[in-house]
């Protein structure tokens, strides 16, 4: 084997890696969601809602199932917000295998270890961007978490007729909405004139969200759209669209996966040299993974800050429950370490103690922590800390008490792989 070889297969091997990982992750995630109120919400509506009840048997007819198409989903690999995205359709099909049928994705961001883990999960990747101009030849179902509003405007215009567009429905950004906020930004063309046109043939449902949902954010303008047009209307006639358009993604949305890591570690770093808040922190990191290069390297925080590592296991058998931290600051230095045991069987409350246990380090001076970056390779905590997921009742009497101290100091915490997590797990293992 040459060296180029021996590099492709290098390469090939952490991908596939990668991958192994972001399974993982996605099953954890998708746990998570499955006792969310929100999923609740959704699942109530599809058993319950008449309304849609009524749309979808239309849609079937004589069909066995709907096909499902996702677009706009993002990358798994680089945000936590598509994987959340994506658990939802993986409910979905559990719940209702008697509604969809055939699963389709595309995403120009999609990593390599994405499209491995989609095969993995029995979906057919494209690798033709459609830029969202499906015409359909039978019930379908579109799911657009993130799109643009133009690809909102190349969906109804591939499909501009009574036969295609009643046999599809969306489960997207509310287009009402939609026409709001592009109107009020000046936006004119094609997608102003469909949106104006198709809404009085809509049926839009909203997404039950309330303002105790930690996952407002991600569904707080999401909205099943079914369509009703007669089918002896000539849509290309009664419903004309004067400004047609040729829209296609921006080339930059193309870039490699290696691209993407880099404007990621070029981004955090602009960001640790800032004045933002914990809670600014959160609300990035809560979204948006770090490159993989941190995730798998032990890296000294930038200047200014100091580093914790942290982890935390749960009681096991005779074992008892153990958590550890470790300080290092920005020439690599270790700066103190501490641990301790608990008893409880939660990993991740094991591991909200040794971030509990920092943070009031910090605040006594010990060390003298102005800003932190916090690592821990508990995917799930990571998620709980920056306010994403629904913790149950008790992890968030101990997230108020965290929260409270993360507000005495400026905190970024993200999540790391068990091999650049090692200086806490050793300090674990040592007790």
């Amino acid at each position: 084997m040459n060296h180029g070889e021996n590099m492709e297969s290098n390469i090939d091997y952490h991908i596939q890696d990668e991958a192994e990982r972001l399974l993982k992750e996605i099953e954890l995630m998708t746990k998570n969601v499955e006792n969310s109120k929100l999923y609740a919400e959704l699942c109530f509506d599809l058993e319950q809602n008449e309304t849609i009840q009524q749309h979808l048997f239309r849609h079937l007819g004589s069909h066995s199932c709907i096909q499902l198409v996702i677009y706009s989903l993002g990358s798994m690999e680089y945000s936590f917000h598509s994987q959340f995205q994506l658990a939802i359709v993986l409910l979905l099909k559990r719940d209702f295998s008697n509604l969809i049928g055939n699963i389709e994705v595309y995403d120009p961001a999609m990593s390599p270890a994405d499209i491995i883990v989609f095969k993995e999960l029995g979906f057919e990747v494209l690798t033709i961007d459609e830029n969202c101009k499906r015409q359909v030849q039978k019930p379908t179902m579109f799911y657009m978490p993130y799109p643009n509003y133009n690809l909102i405007g190349n969906l109804l215009g591939a499909n501009w007729s009574s036969s295609c567009i009643n046999q599809i429905f969306l489960l997207t950004n509310s287009f009402r909405s939609t026409l709001n906020v592009i109107r009020q930004c000046d936006f004119s063309g094609e997608t102003v004139q469909r949106l104006e046109r198709i809404l009085g043939f809509t049926t839009e449902i909203d997404i039950q969200t309330s303002y105790d949902m930690m996952y407002i954010s991600l569904f707080s303008v999401f909205a099943w759209h079914f369509f009703d047009v007669d089918p002896n209307v000539d849509m290309e006639t009664s419903l004309p669209v004067t400004e047609i358009t040729e829209y296609k993604r921006d080339v930059k949305l193309g870039r490699s996966w290696l691209d993407m890591q880099r404007c990621l570690e070029e981004n955090l770093l602009e960001y640790m040299q800032s004045d933002m808040t914990s809670e600014e922190f959160a609300q990035i990191l809560g979204e948006h993974r770090g490159p993989r290069h941190l995730r798998c390297n032990s890296v000294p925080p930038p200047p200014g800050w100091i580093k914790l590592n942290i982890y935390g296991i749960g009681t096991k058998g005779d074992q008892p429950g153990r958590y550890s931290g470790a300080f290092q600051d920005e020439t690599g230095m270790c700066l103190g370490r501490y641990s301790g045991t608990i008893h409880v069987d939660d990993n991740v409350i094991a591991g909200l103690e040794a971030l509990r246990q920092g943070l009031i380090r910090c605040t006594e001076g010990k060390p003298n922590a102005k800003k932190l970056i916090v690592e821990s390779d508990n995917f799930i905590l990571v998620q709980f800390v920056n306010r994403r997921p629904e913790p149950k009742e008790i992890t968030m009497c101990r997230l108020k008490e965290i929260f409270g101290l993360m507000k005495r100091i400026t905190c970024a915490i993200y999540h790391v792989y068990e091999e650049a997590n090692e200086a806490a797990r050793l300090g674990s293992d040592e007790r």
